[in-house]
This record gives C-alpha cells, structure tokens and sequence, in this order.
C-alpha cells in the first residue's frame, strides 16, 4: 500500500483488546491481481509495536475495481474477519453485485472459510457487502446491500441481511428493510453495526428521510429468533 490511490485505511476494524488490527486498502492489489481488486491487512500490536501478520485477498476478489477490503469486521477475539467486496461477483451473478468473505485465523494462518452473498443481491450493482458487522462471537454476520431491493420497492432503496454461521455453514435468517425505506435510492444499508450477542442491529439508510429530502434516518431492530422486529 505504497502506491497512488491504494486507500489503505479505508475501514478499519479492532479486537475488544485492541491488539489485533485489521485495515481495508480498496483499491490496493496483490502482484498478480488487477488494479483495485483489493487488499485487506492484519497487524497484531504488542505495546507500541504493530507488526504486519496478514494479507488477505478473496477467491474471486483478483479483478480490476472487486474493492475487496471497502468494509472490514472483526469478531471480540480477532480471529474471524469479514470483508466486504462490494464490486466483486460470483460466478452467474451479475457485475458488482457484491460478495462478502468470512476468514479464519489460527496463528498467523488466515483461511477463507465462507462466501456469501444475499437472496436478492444477484443483479448489477446491488453492491452487497458495502458494509459489515458481526457478533462479538464471529457466528452472527451483518451485511448492507445499499443499492440492492426487495420485490415490490424502487431501485436501491436497499436491504441488510442478517446470516448465521455454524461451523463452515452461513445461513441467511434474516431480510431486513426500514419502515421509510422504500423508495428511490434510499441506500438502506450504506452502515449497519451490530451489538455484541447480535440481538440488536444498526442501520443507516443516509439517503431516506421522514421530513425534507435525503436527511438521513437510522433504524434499530431487535432480533428474537429469527424475528428482526423494528423498535427505533
């Protein structure tokens, strides 16, 4: 991350210890990767030392404008990390539809061990993975989809998904939209923060209003089951 336009710092994320650092470099790339397909880096601090001890990259995250590393999240103890590829695609989907790559680490081994995109979040610039959160556990993960909709809602007016993780399994178990957001480029889903057990998640929708235009509104919703119900 030397270079014109790397981006490095674009998100960053810590451990509850802050010893454990992880920083998105966007437009950053591996030799042998194309122009901002995107880098992620991990440094582990010990006093006021920071040492790099990872660099990460997703399967499909090698070409030009993937942004691997626009949104970063660290599980309480450092050893999961989710990054968002918000220009990046699967195989079938559409161009920057979005994939979101959920890592291990054990030691200073870092092994990709999920990828994950949402139900709707298949079509040209939906842009899932624009924002993440997760759990203080890792097994809870939040993923914004500012640019995607849900049947029956104007174009990007945007969707969260919520997905549970166990083992090497992710399972999506929630769909989420806000009670305003509904409407032309809302971009719900541009933020989303999530609290320690998972059971109350944060979503900025920075275009959407309740009076005047593009004010901004930010949801909250408390999770019971798979129950996502809206309270703020």
């Amino acid at each position: 991350a030397s270079h014109s336009n790397d981006f490095f710092g674009w998100s960053v994320a810590t451990s509850a210890d802050g010893n454990t650092i992880v920083v998105g470099a966007l437009n950053d790339k591996h030799p042998d990767s194309a122009d901002d397909s995107g880098v992620v880096y991990v440094f582990d601090r010990v006093g006021t030392t920071f040492t790099e001890v990872g660099i990460i990259t997703g399967s499909y995250a090698s070409h030009a404008d993937d942004n691997f590393g626009i949104s970063v999240a660290t599980s309480a103890d450092g050893n999961t990390i989710v990054v968002g590829s918000h220009n990046d695609e699967l195989l079938g989907s559409a161009d920057s539809s979005g994939v979101v790559y959920v890592f291990d680490r054990v030691g200073t081994t870092f092994t990709e061990v999920g990828i994950i995109t949402g139900s709707y979040a298949s079509h040209a610039d939906d842009n899932f993975g624009i924002s993440v959160a997760t759990s203080a556990d890792g097994n809870t993960i939040v993923v914004g989809s500012h640019n995607d909709e849900l049947l029956g809602s104007a174009d990007s007016s945007g969707v969260v998904y919520v997905f549970d993780r166990v083992g090497t399994t992710f399972t999506e178990v929630g769909i989420l939209t806000g009670s305003n957001a509904n409407d032309l480029n809302d971009f719900f889903g541009i933020s989303v923060a999530t609290s320690a057990d998972g059971n109350i998640i944060v979503v900025g929708a920075n275009s959407d209003e309740t009076s005047g235009a593009n004010t901004g509104v930010v949801y909250v919703f408390d999770r019971v089951g798979n129950d996502f119900n809206e309270v703020g």
